[in-house]
Order: structure tokens, then sequence, then C-alpha cells
């Protein structure tokens, strides 16, 4: 396989295996759907407060958040079948990921490196498979 994705002149091209695509997008609305559940450790790691010692934050910088995370999110589930991204898609892609990174760190506990070492092979690879994507999609937009 070459790299999953590359410059082309009208965009980014995306040569990622159909598995791979599904699994995006399914943990995209994953990730998506346990945002907006309260008590839901993903929601709070996604859309929790940014000052921890608080509550709460300003609605109206809470639904600014809101809407960002569902919107990159939801960029990756429309565009997971896609041959080619424009580069406000590719970018959307790398937000995407970071959501679908953060929400597997707050499944799995993962707060620093010593936890990602003590993950199971199979938690340990999808961390790294997802961080690779994401420096990948990087590359290509800095090409």
């Amino acid at each position: 396989m070459s790299e999953p994705f590359h410059r082309t002149e009208t965009g980014i091209a995306v040569d990622l295996p159909k598995p791979i695509r599904l699994w995006v997008a399914e943990n995209a609305a994953a990730a998506a759907t346990d945002a907006v559940v309260l008590g839901n450790p993903v929601h709070r790691r996604l859309l929790g407060p940014i000052d921890p010692t608080s509550d709460h934050d300003d609605p109206l910088t809470e639904l600014q958040r809101q809407f960002a995370v569902e919107g990159s999110l939801g960029v990756l589930v429309k565009t997971a079948d896609a041959r080619e991204l424009s580069e406000d898609e590719a970018e959307e892609w790398i937000r995407g990921l970071q959501l679908i990174l953060a929400a597997t760190a707050a499944r799995l506990s993962i707060f620093d490196e010593d936890d990602v070492a003590d993950l199971d092979e199979s938690d340990g690879q999808t961390v790294m498979t997802i961080q690779a994507l994401i420096s990948l999609m990087i590359d290509a937009l800095d090409s």
C-alpha cells in the first residue's frame, strides 16, 4: 500500500483500506454520541470545562465546543469513503482523529504515557494507529 494520504493537484488523496475507513466512521460516530452523554468519560474529556476546577464553562463556550466536536466528527463520518479530501476536510480529519484519540483515551483511562505502556496489545495498537493516521495526514497537508 502506498502512503495512506498524499497531496494531489486538487486536495489530499485518501488510500485507506475499507476496514480502516469503516473503523474511522464508526469511532467518529461513537465519539460524537458519547460526547453528549453526561457522566460518560468521553463527555468529560471532549466537552468538560476548560478549567478543571470549574463545574461548567460559559454556556456559549460550551455550545461552540460542542458544535466544533460534532462538526469535525461529522466530517469524518461523511467523508470516510472519499477518495480525495479538500484541504479543509483534511484539516477536519486531523481534528476528528484527535477527538477519536481523546475519546479512546477516556474509554481506556489513559492519562499519561505509563498508561499507554500498560495497555494490552490490541488497545496499544489502536492508539498507535490513530496517532499514525494523524501524523500522516499532517505530513500530507505539509507536503
